[in-house]
């Protein structure tokens, strides 16, 4: 059986930038190195910090080559910890996040280290340095900064401080949500209080540039990060206040008995003089001090952004388009773990001299046929030739009746019409829109003689109650799974019920190609032998037409790309369930379209009571949805004039009402909950 690649947790790096274009190709390199080793889903998120240089252009240029690589470039210089703020609320839905400099001196290599720990529970990971090989007066400074931070701030900061780090989801949200604005970073992590792990690391020296920390950078950063988790310099010059007033009382008291008792002849001017200016001095940089403390206070309390972003690059965070609406799919979002490999998969199909019915169809063939427990796998061109090829094998005789629901795309009227049959059309059940196992009864007794059950938006038909049917009735079974990839019904994958079913590829499918694909499966070797002559003209091995048949060949560049989605096929098809999962706790009152055990969804969809104010309320709150189908096929002029059966009630009012909205891989769980948000506005206005 094809194995399936096992969700891998989503870590990004975050990389603030100023001033290394020399240093981000090889950090680039180095991070993707590390993260394999790991064994991670990896993003980088550049933040170019308004680097002077031309560091934009080679990270756009990383961006252009990876989409694993996304940039930001800010309006302006805003400083590291803005820049690493900005960086982690594009990467929210990720599991975890290290915090690396760009200046090469700290190693990506621990990675697969910090990743261990984290594995094992840790949700900040800090990286401290063995030991320190500064200048004498630049170590002086540092310790004694990390002393007194320990000392009067926050205890639990490493002797020698820390210089990068992971941290787990958990921490990046509190880090989002304390809204915080030029504040220590560092005292923010330690501040959060979250179980961690301390990693002992050999600092590299700088390859590239000088250091952008001077010290009065230093000074700074050392007084504001104390200032914003210790009131201690307040209570210090407090204390100091309190003493000097003390000693001016006492002084006083003193000048004035010594004078009483002749004991002071000269004024003592200079004494007095001096002792104000010690007054003084001490007043003002008690003002200082204050001064401080009101003015991070005046920081957070400023309604400006912390941080201004001009221009994105790469893969945005989220399943959001550029313009910010959720999108109704994402392929670009649906690709992004798998995009090396679908270019490398490209690029082999290009390299081969055989590029019709070579060894990527082959190898998807038997990779999909294993994955879905079938004996045999055909490629075809899409899912409408898919059927009609799986009747023709079935051996379904021209002028047959065959029996397909009324709700339903229309590829599959078309597929039983260019097989030469008349669609015999059959109501749906009210709760799941899939076949009526009742209403495919009464049409079988108009003298069908097969039946396509359509798996609609993923969802299993009742196929114990279809094949009773099937049974008393002697119909060919042909399934549609073009929305059931990965579906099950007790147990048992869609499309293994019949004598064939029918798969189609097209790119928003569950499993989805880039362009038009489709497949048939079956048990029946002699069934796949003539489908693999009428695929290609009805010809056999020596070349001569012996069947009917036509040119639907599933493209070899398609094939190679299939068997790298199909790796990860498993993977996406959890998240659909997660988003549907958290659709159907917060949705019910969308009246939404029942799934039952073993779907897969292909498709969310609603029924609200107001199809056309729901979708325009959902527009303006930037969610894109769907309408899967706006007309029962008996209301299509064309087929209803080629068909029999109908009309079909519970079909035709579905179709006036059914919505569907965003649910693929391709979007996080907070781009769900979006959606979700912009539902339940739309509740509260009809309920208002």
């Amino acid at each position: 059986m094809f194995s399936s690649v096992k969700a891998r947790p989503r870590l990004a790096v975050v990389v603030p930038v100023y001033g290394n274009e020399a240093s981000l190709l090889e950090l680039y390199e180095r991070i993707i190195s590390a993260s394999e080793k790991a064994n991670v889903e990896l993003t980088i998120q550049f933040v170019n910090d308004r680097s002077p240089d031309n560091s934009q252009t080679v990270l756009e240029e990383l961006a252009e080559r990876d989409p694993r690589v996304r940039v930001i470039l800010l309006s302006r210089n805003h400083g590291s910890f803005v820049a690493i703020a900005a960086g982690l609320t594009q990467i929210a839905d990720h599991d975890a996040a290290i915090i690396l400099s760009a200046d090469l001196q700290d190693p990506p290599e621990t990675i697969p280290q910090m990743v261990d720990r984290w594995r094992e529970g840790k949700r900040v990971v800090l990286c401290v340095r063995a030991k320190r090989d500064d200048p004498p007066l630049t170590r002086l400074f540092s310790e004694t900064f990390h002393w007194l931070f320990r000392r009067i701030a926050l205890k639990e900061m490493p002797p020698g401080g820390f210089d990068f780090c992971l941290i787990d989801k958990a921490v990046i949200k509190v880090i989002l949500e304390s809204g915080e604005k030029k504040t220590s970073l560092v005292g923010l992590i330690l501040w959060a209080g979250f179980d961690r792990a301390i990693i002992e690391y050999e600092r590299a020296p700088r390859k590239h540039g000088k250091s952008m920390w001077g010290l009065g950078r230093k000074i700074s950063y050392a007084l504001h990060s104390i200032v914003a988790f210790s009131s201690f310099p307040m209570k210090l010059f407090g204390v100091i206040g309190l003493v000097l007033t003390c000693l001016s009382l006492v002084g006083m008291a003193y000048i004035l008995l010594a004078s009483f008792m002749g004991l002071i002849t000269s004024p003592g001017w200079a004494s007095i003089m001096l002792s104000q200016l010690v007054n003084i001095t001490a007043l003002f940089l008690g003002f200082g001090v204050i001064g401080g403390y009101l003015w991070i206070n005046l920081e957070q309390t400023r309604k400006r952004p912390l941080f201004i972003i001009e221009k994105r690059v790469g893969p945005s965070g989220d399943a959001w388009s550029e313009d910010g609406r959720v999108p109704f799919f994402d392929m670009r979002g649906v690709s992004a773990s798998v995009s090396r490999e679908l270019k490398d998969a490209a690029f082999r199909v290009l390299k081969s001299p055989q590029t019709i019915l070579g060894p990527a169809v082959t190898r998807f063939e038997r990779e999909f046929a294993s994955w879905a427990e079938a004996r045999h796998c055909v490629g075809v061109a899409n899912g409408t030739d898919a059927i009609t090829l799986a009747l023709w094998a079935a051996k379904v005789p021209p002028g047959a009746k065959v029996v397909i629901p009324a709700l339903t795309a229309p590829p599959t009227a078309v597929a039983v019409l260019r097989a030469g049959c008349t669609p015999v059309f059959a109501d749906v059940d009210a709760n799941t829109l899939t076949l009526d196992p009742a209403s495919l009864e009464h049409a079988a007794s108009l003298g069908a003689t097969a039946v396509v059950p359509v798996h609609l938006y993923g969802t299993p038909c009742a196929m114990a109650e279809i094949m009773e049917v099937c049974r008393r009735f002697d119909l060919t079974l042909v399934e549609d799974c073009a929305q059931s990839t990965g579906s099950r019904y007790n147990s048992t994958h869609c499309g293994l019920f019949g004598a064939a079913s029918a798969f189609s590829f097209y790119p928003t499918k569950n499993l989805g190609c880039y362009g038009d694909g489709g497949a048939i499966l079956t048990d029946d070797a002699a069934l796949a032998e003539q489908l693999r002559m009428m695929r290609f003209y009805g010809q056999d091995a020596t070349g001569a037409c012996v069947m009917q048949g036509f040119n639907s060949r599933l493209d070899e560049l398609q094939a190679a790309l299939l068997s790298e989605r199909l790796r990860v096929l498993d993977e996406h098809n959890e998240t659909r369930r997660s988003i549907a999962a958290l659709y159907d706790r917060e949705l019910a009152f969308l009246n939404p379209v029942v799934g039952g055990q073993g779907r897969v969804p292909h498709l969310y969809v609603v029924r609200p009571i107001d199809r056309d104010g729901f979708r325009a309320h959902l527009k303006v709150h930037g969610v894109d949805t769907g309408v899967h189908y706006p007309l029962a096929l008996t209301c299509h002029p064309y087929l209803a004039a080629n068909s029999v059966g109908g009309p079909c009630r519970i079909a035709e009012e579905a179709a006036s009402h059914v919505v569907s909205l965003p649910c693929h891989p391709g979007m996080s769980m907070r781009v769900a909950e979006r959606v979700v948000a912009a539902c339940m506005d739309w509740q509260r206005q009809v309920a208002g």
